[in-house]
């Protein structure tokens, strides 16, 4: 339908209608999307709360980890000597100032001795010390601001090591281990009784216990820990144990009950956390979880996650934020979305008409320019005054007519130097006495550095051919160019007999004053006669040719050879031999297009797949061998591209 509709036209209707639409679309949608929007918007931010909460705990809870595994080092290393524990004490001070969200650092011994240093409700640091394990009591000393005992400070009271549960728990377990929360000795505040829980590791003499060293916090203390965290504007948090008893919450929630039991969430005197408590029952959360819950017709945002599992515990914490401290800014924030909005639909309406009149003119003047240029019309030139992204669009039309102009001229000087180039390669293989002779080249390109040719040297006569296959570095004109050279003086060298090695060494001079060694090829001659049983053979920087002899299924490797043709002037060149031709022995001299071809998996065919060839059609004619090196490339490339020259020779001893 709109094809018809001329663009002068359809332009503004389709700039101004979408955007119109989309206005009253906006209109009718925002009641509908607000409160998903703000539910979005809402989980986001309490999930960011609650990790930023995560974070802090968990962190937390590796102090008492530790301090403990210090203190085990200083232990085992008798910084800490077990048998004066009245030296502790400094150290146990440092690490209470160094970490206030210890509650205590304690070692108890095996033999019932003891010392500790806590922090009470009332905010003070005690010294706690039972040096004589026969005697019940423990005595505790008030430390002042420098960790020094304060005078007068000394009270006493009965304790036994074996029944306290932050000895009792890891000397059970014989392991590193959390306790379960217990009643604090010294721990009775004027809010009621605390609750403390301990991470303990026990020492060990080989087999043989040497005691616990502990570090714990209250109850009260994760408590006040949490209220000073910000949770939105009025929302909480609470710590619950898997038993989904309160370990902490960040208001004033119970956590103990007056018969020093934990409070179960379920149970609360706080309606929100009898909820959230009943909410986490049968329950677990191994992954992070958000809930939305009404309380007394209140939201709230609920998330909550496990936290301390890298210390062993298994925690839930719970982030609870009111609806309330969302909606208003989130409203707010919508109806300035919603105002800006609404003049920004007007004022692209108003606006939109008029640009997109402006736009189409320069529009139908290029469409019109690139159609006559399709058609042919490669002298077309748009001359643009307008926007800048107009102006650089004529430019590169006119640009691409240009290059256009250009690449018609260069296609078909390619195709007359590919022409010129095919014709420069034997056209049929000659025939010679007792030889079966097959070439075959294959350009990536137009043109190519590739080259080989059947030589007519003087002094040679129907029995022998003289063989020559070449690889210039590169494609291309010039590649071509320095072939056609190269095999243009290797002819004019056949009139005057001389070895192969002489042969080289004269294309070396000659290539050399036109390449000044900036560009090179590489070049392999053999000499093959069906009376001698001997092959000959020079190589300048070329790979040698792969031999097969049938009668022993052998393949001959050959050394030997000089640098590539054009690089250095005054190099010499060697000629060698390989005895043992017999009738059915199988030459195949290439480039290194072959070997180097790649298939979809990145693989080469490589030199033994060439000589697998061979030895499966040994018994064929040379052309025979020649359409089965073709067909295996093609079938081993795949859908890859020819990225390289193939150029190659076969030569059979009959």
């Amino acid at each position: 339908m709109f094809t018809r509709i001329p663009i002068k036209v359809l332009a503004p209707l389709l700039f101004g209608v979408p955007v119109l639409a989309i206005g009253l679309w906006l209109s009718l949608a925002w009641n509908h999307q607000s409160q998903r929007a703000i539910t979005r918007l809402a989980d986001q931010d309490i999930e960011q709360i609650h990790q930023a909460t995560a974070a802090k705990i968990a962190d937390v809870l590796s102090v008492p980890v530790r301090v403990c595994q210090l203190n085990q080092h200083l232990i085992t290393s008798r910084k800490l000597p077990p048998d004066n524990l009245a030296l502790w004490r400094p150290t146990f001070v440092r690490e209470s100032q160094a970490f206030e969200m210890l509650s205590a650092i304690s070692w108890g011994s095996v033999d019932g001795r003891a010392a500790w240093v806590s922090r009470y409700a009332d905010g003070n640091i005690y010294w706690a010390l039972k040096e004589d394990a026969t005697q019940p009591l423990m005595n505790q000393w008030k430390l002042d601001a420098n960790g020094d005992v304060a005078a007068g400070s000394r009270s006493s009271f009965e304790f036994l090591l074996s029944t306290r549960p932050w000895f009792k728990t890891p000397s059970e377990a014989r392991r590193a281990t959390w306790s379960e929360p217990y009643l604090w000795v010294g721990g009775n505040d004027e809010e009621g009784q605390t609750l403390g829980i301990s991470y303990g590791i026990p020492l060990y003499d080989g087999k043989q216990l040497l005691g616990v060293i502990d570090a714990d916090f209250s109850l009260n203390d994760l408590s006040d820990y949490l209220g000073r965290l910000k949770f939105g504007k009025t929302g909480m948090a609470l710590l619950v144990s898997p038993d989904r008893k309160l370990l902490a919450a960040s208001n004033d929630t119970p956590i103990v009950l007056p018969n020093g039991e934990r409070a179960l969430a379920a149970e609360s005197t706080s309606p929100l956390v009898a909820t959230v408590g009943k909410c986490l029952e049968g329950k677990t959360f191994v992954n992070d979880s958000s809930s939305h819950l009404t309380v007394d017709g209140t939201t709230f945002y609920l998330h909550a996650s496990e936290v301390g599992e890298d210390v062993g515990l298994n925690w839930t914490l719970v982030t609870i934020v009111p609806e309330e401290d969302f909606i208003g800014d989130i409203q707010t924030e919508f109806a300035r979305s919603w105002a800006t909005s609404l003049v920004a639909v007007l004022l692209a309406i108003g606006l939109g008409f008029i640009a997109a009149r402006w736009l189409v003119d320069p529009l139908t003047r290029i469409v019109s320019s690139v159609r006559r240029i399709g058609q042919g019309d490669l002298d077309t030139r748009l001359e643009m005054q307008h926007a800048p992204e107009y102006t650089q669009l004529a430019t590169a039309i006119n640009t691409m007519a240009e290059g256009l102009q250009d690449r018609m001229r260069m296609q078909k000087s390619l195709s007359l130097a590919m022409e010129v180039q095919r014709n420069l390669l034997p056209t049929e293989a000659p025939c010679f006495n007792g030889l079966d002779v097959a070439g075959h080249s294959t350009y990536c390109d137009e043109t190519g550095g590739d080259y080989f040719d059947f030589l007519d040297v003087s002094g040679c006569d129907q029995d022998t051919a003289v063989i020559v296959i070449g690889d210039v570095m590169g494609h291309g004109v010039a590649a071509a160019l320095l072939m056609a050279t190269a095999r243009g003086i290797l002819r004019s060298r056949c009139a005057v007999p001389g070895s192969l090695a002489d042969f080289l060494k004269h294309l070396n001079e000659m290539l050399v004053v036109d390449t000044q060694g900036e560009r090179f090829m590489t070049m392999l001659l053999v000499n093959l006669s069906a009376k001698k049983d001997t092959l000959r053979w020079a190589s300048a920087g070329h790979g040698p040719p792969i031999l097969y002899m049938p009668d022993t299924d052998r393949f001959p490797e050959f050394d030997g050879g000089g640098l590539p043709l054009g690089l250095v002037a005054g190099e010499t060149y060697s000629e060698y031999w390989q005895p043992g031709i017999k009738p059915g022995t199988i030459l195949l001299a290439t480039t290194d297009g072959l070997e180097e071809t790649m298939n979809e998996q990145g693989q080469q065919f490589g030199k033994q797949r060439l000589q697998q060839l061979l030895r499966e059609h040994a018994t064929q004619s040379a052309e025979e061998i020649s359409q089965a090196i073709r067909q295996s490339l093609a079938i081993f490339r795949g859908a890859n591209s020819q990225d390289d020259d193939l150029t190659f020779v076969v030569a059979k001893v009959l």
